[in-house]
């Protein structure tokens, strides 16, 4: 699958725009997390990774009253069209709901992100700027420390980066939110 047929499927099934770019930063961040763990990066691998970042909640809208659905489907939707290890890695990144356990790079790789995405987001949205361009990795760690910030973004499963990714929290937060960054005007923070 290329990323233009994931955006498209992508388009054609989530319709809230902020939803949208909760995928384009979690693609975003896929792929920088791919340049830090991979021994010698491809541009094709990196696409995965991305595509693996852009589809992960895309069944969203569709299973939103049923959680223990997400993920699945998608891949009764699309599955055949996608390599079953991306598949794998999207559903993994719904483990809690549907036992799907995280096991490779790729899979800890949006497991952890997603939830670190959001979390990034908030903390832009509360920033004087209300900008992702100023905010430092010590910005989101003082948020990330605060359990009242952002209840919703599961610290310890973003935390899992240290254990599976063998990425430091503070490393990791810094190279999410710079892959963010980068497509700030994407996301139009």
């Amino acid at each position: 699958m290329t990323r233009e047929e994931a955006y498209g499927i992508l388009t054609d099934l989530v319709k809230n725009k902020n939803l949208i770019k909760h995928h384009l930063a979690c693609e975003a961040a896929m792929k920088a997390i791919y340049k830090r763990v991979a021994p010698k990066p491809t541009p094709e691998e990196e696409v995965n990774w991305g595509i693996v970042g852009l589809l992960h909640d895309a069944d969203y809208e569709l299973c939103r009253d049923h959680p223990e659905r997400h993920t699945l489907i998608l891949e009764e939707q699309i599955g055949f069209k996608l390599d079953p290890r991306l598949m794998y890695a999207i559903k993994s990144h719904n483990y809690a709901n549907n036992g799907f356990e995280p096991k490779s790079y790729i899979d800890w790789g949006i497991y952890c992100s997603d939830e670190l995405t959001g979390l990034i987001i908030a903390a832009a949205l509360v920033h004087p700027s209300k900008k992702l361009t100023p905010l430092t990795t010590e910005f989101i760690m003082k948020r990330f420390d605060s359990p009242s910030f952002a209840k919703g973004a599961n610290r310890e499963q973003i935390r899992m980066c240290i254990t599976e990714l063998g990425i430091p929290l503070e490393e990791f937060i810094e190279i999410v939110l710079k892959a963010m960054q980068e497509i700030s005007a994407d996301l139009k923070l």
